[in-house]
């Protein structure tokens, strides 16, 4: 016998079916964050079972969501039923039992005296090209700082009018060059919304996460 989870949000349904040990979530009528913090919470409480997911005809939700199961190493098939979109998503292979392994005991280090901080922060963007001065020489020199980062900048973040690279083709190859050399582009979902455009290959990411960062001093701003 299945059962529901009665806090969920407006739009989101929740069932688990033992006999089938199948969960499906239903998320028909959910914002961009409703339907990522859902899947997150399902992939953390039930990190092995195969999952069922049901979606509208949003794009941004299901390429949010496809991503995050990518990024977790877990299989997806996708349906379309219609204007839906089922994805279906496979057991990871951890269900089989592995004998635990044998405790070693490791020598303690020494405490640290100074925690280290670390090396690299994210870089947020909030305009499309150094001022002041030509706008267009300003592009060329922030396009040419992206293109060297260090792969260990944690990600990249574009929000206000950095969403503005967007338009520019040039920008956004150089974008996608980050990304193929591991530094995740995300897009600030509230100046999406605000200034409209489409998130094509990139994450958009909620405005807290990055706004947080910025209140304790763990972001640098461009």
């Amino acid at each position: 016998m299945g059962f529901y989870r009665e806090n969920a949000p407006f739009g989101v349904r929740f069932r688990y079916t033992p006999s089938m040990e199948t969960l499906t979530l239903e998320l028909l009528d959910v914002t961009v964050s409703q339907a990522v913090m859902e899947l997150q919470a399902a992939l953390s409480q039930h990190p092995l079972d195969p999952i069922q997911i049901l979606l509208g005809p949003d794009e941004m939700i299901r390429h949010n969501l496809l991503r995050i199961l990518e990024r977790s190493g877990r299989r997806v098939e996708s349906r379309r039923h219609g204007s839906l979109w089922q994805l279906d998503v496979a057991s990871t292979e951890a269900r089989i039992p592995h004998p635990p392994p044998v405790a070693i005991p490791l020598p303690v280090p020494p405490p640290l005296a100074i925690p280290v901080a670390p090396a690299h922060k994210p870089i947020l963007l909030l305009r499309s090209a150094f001022t002041p001065g030509d706008p267009a020489l300003g592009r060329r020199l922030l396009l040419g700082v992206l293109q060297t980062l260090s792969r260990e900048i944690p990600w990249i973040g574009l929000a206000h009018q950095g969403i503005d690279l967007l338009e520019d083709p040039t920008a956004v190859q150089v974008l996608r060059g980050c990304q193929d050399r591991g530094i995740p582009v995300r897009l600030s979902s509230e100046s999406l919304l605000f200034l409209g455009g489409d998130s094509g290959p990139f994450e958009v990411m909620e405005d807290q996460e990055w706004q947080r960062l910025l209140g304790r001093g763990g972001i640098n701003l461009v």
